[in-house]
Protein backbone atom coordinates (compact mmCIF):
# COMPACT_ATOMS: atom_id res chain seq x y z
CA UNK A 1 0.00 0.00 0.00
CA UNK A 2 2.54 2.29 0.75
CA UNK A 3 4.19 1.91 -2.33
CA UNK A 4 1.11 2.66 -4.29
CA UNK A 5 0.41 5.71 -2.67
CA UNK A 6 4.28 7.03 -3.40
CA UNK A 7 3.36 5.87 -6.68
CA UNK A 8 0.29 8.23 -6.98
CA UNK A 9 2.29 11.09 -4.89
CA UNK A 10 5.21 10.98 -7.60
CA UNK A 11 2.74 10.87 -10.84
CA UNK A 12 1.25 13.81 -9.12
CA UNK A 13 4.32 15.59 -8.90
CA UNK A 14 5.33 14.83 -12.13
CA UNK A 15 1.83 15.56 -13.68
CA UNK A 16 2.02 18.93 -12.16
CA UNK A 17 5.45 19.94 -13.22
CA UNK A 18 4.54 18.99 -16.89
CA UNK A 19 1.68 21.35 -16.73
CA UNK A 20 3.01 24.24 -15.32
CA UNK A 21 2.85 27.18 -17.82
CA UNK A 22 4.76 30.39 -18.07
CA UNK A 23 2.81 34.05 -18.14
CA UNK A 24 4.16 35.28 -20.79
CA UNK A 25 2.88 38.83 -20.02
CA UNK A 26 5.26 38.77 -16.91
CA UNK A 27 7.93 38.65 -19.85
CA UNK A 28 6.82 39.99 -22.48
CA UNK A 29 5.57 43.69 -23.15
CA UNK A 30 3.57 44.19 -26.39
CA UNK A 31 3.29 47.94 -25.24
CA UNK A 32 -0.28 49.84 -26.61
CA UNK A 33 -3.03 47.40 -27.82
CA UNK A 34 -3.04 46.15 -31.11
CA UNK A 35 -3.71 42.62 -33.21
CA UNK A 36 -1.80 40.31 -35.52
CA UNK A 37 -4.19 39.85 -38.32
CA UNK A 38 -3.75 36.14 -39.67
CA UNK A 39 -4.47 34.87 -43.27
CA UNK A 40 -3.36 31.92 -45.10
CA UNK A 41 -0.34 34.34 -46.45
CA UNK A 42 0.13 36.32 -43.48
CA UNK A 43 2.15 36.44 -41.20
CA UNK A 44 5.63 34.87 -43.02
CA UNK A 45 9.32 34.56 -43.50
CA UNK A 46 10.18 36.02 -47.08
CA UNK A 47 13.59 36.12 -47.89
CA UNK A 48 14.70 36.74 -44.48
CA UNK A 49 11.51 39.65 -43.66
CA UNK A 50 9.58 39.06 -41.25
CA UNK A 51 5.87 39.74 -43.21
CA UNK A 52 2.82 40.87 -40.70
CA UNK A 53 -0.87 42.76 -40.60
CA UNK A 54 -1.11 44.88 -37.76
CA UNK A 55 -4.28 46.26 -36.60
CA UNK A 56 -5.32 49.10 -34.23
CA UNK A 57 -7.76 52.15 -33.37
CA UNK A 58 -6.51 55.45 -33.35
CA UNK A 59 -6.17 58.92 -34.63
CA UNK A 60 -4.13 58.10 -37.35
CA UNK A 61 -2.49 55.78 -38.63
CA UNK A 62 1.95 54.89 -39.20
CA UNK A 63 1.91 54.12 -35.36
CA UNK A 64 5.67 52.87 -34.63
CA UNK A 65 6.27 49.04 -33.82
CA UNK A 66 9.29 47.22 -32.68
CA UNK A 67 10.38 43.87 -33.19
CA UNK A 68 11.60 42.10 -29.98
CA UNK A 69 13.04 38.87 -29.91
CA UNK A 70 15.01 35.77 -27.57
CA UNK A 71 15.96 32.73 -28.29
CA UNK A 72 15.45 29.64 -25.66
CA UNK A 73 16.24 26.26 -27.11
CA UNK A 74 17.08 26.74 -30.53
CA UNK A 75 13.86 28.35 -30.76
CA UNK A 76 13.61 32.10 -31.97
CA UNK A 77 11.04 34.23 -30.28
CA UNK A 78 9.60 37.45 -31.89
CA UNK A 79 7.24 39.75 -30.79
CA UNK A 80 6.30 43.56 -31.34
CA UNK A 81 6.01 45.93 -29.34
CA UNK A 82 3.43 49.19 -30.14
CA UNK A 83 5.81 52.31 -29.07
CA UNK A 84 2.99 54.86 -30.42
CA UNK A 85 0.06 55.09 -27.52
CA UNK A 86 -3.02 54.23 -27.50
CA UNK A 87 -5.23 57.32 -28.70
CA UNK A 88 -9.05 58.14 -27.65
CA UNK A 89 -9.87 57.79 -31.06
CA UNK A 90 -12.42 55.38 -33.12
CA UNK A 91 -10.54 54.80 -36.50
CA UNK A 92 -9.33 51.54 -37.02
CA UNK A 93 -6.41 51.12 -38.86
CA UNK A 94 -4.88 48.10 -40.44
CA UNK A 95 -1.16 47.92 -41.82
CA UNK A 96 1.72 45.80 -43.60
CA UNK A 97 4.54 45.36 -41.27
CA UNK A 98 8.14 44.09 -42.35
CA UNK A 99 11.33 43.46 -40.59
CA UNK A 100 14.81 42.39 -41.89
CA UNK A 101 15.52 39.33 -39.31
CA UNK A 102 19.20 38.29 -38.52
CA UNK A 103 21.13 35.66 -38.84
CA UNK A 104 21.17 34.40 -35.64
CA UNK A 105 17.19 34.36 -35.88
CA UNK A 106 17.07 32.48 -39.17
CA UNK A 107 19.20 30.34 -38.03
CA UNK A 108 16.91 29.30 -35.22
CA UNK A 109 16.14 25.70 -35.58
CA UNK A 110 11.91 27.19 -35.17
CA UNK A 111 10.89 30.65 -35.13
CA UNK A 112 7.51 31.62 -33.80
CA UNK A 113 5.73 35.05 -33.88
CA UNK A 114 4.43 35.48 -30.19
CA UNK A 115 1.27 37.59 -30.69
CA UNK A 116 -0.60 40.41 -27.88
CA UNK A 117 -3.23 36.94 -27.18
CA UNK A 118 -0.24 35.05 -26.09
CA UNK A 119 -0.71 33.04 -28.88
CA UNK A 120 1.79 31.36 -30.74
CA UNK A 121 2.48 31.45 -34.69
CA UNK A 122 4.93 29.23 -35.99
CA UNK A 123 6.72 30.90 -38.90
CA UNK A 124 9.90 27.85 -38.94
Amino acid sequence: MRTVSFILLFTFFIGCSDNQSVNLSDEIEFGAGYSIITTSDLPNINNGTLVSKVSYSGCSDGHEFELKNRTANSTAELWLFKKTDDQPCDAYFEEEKTYNLSESILSAENIVLIIPTEDRITLK
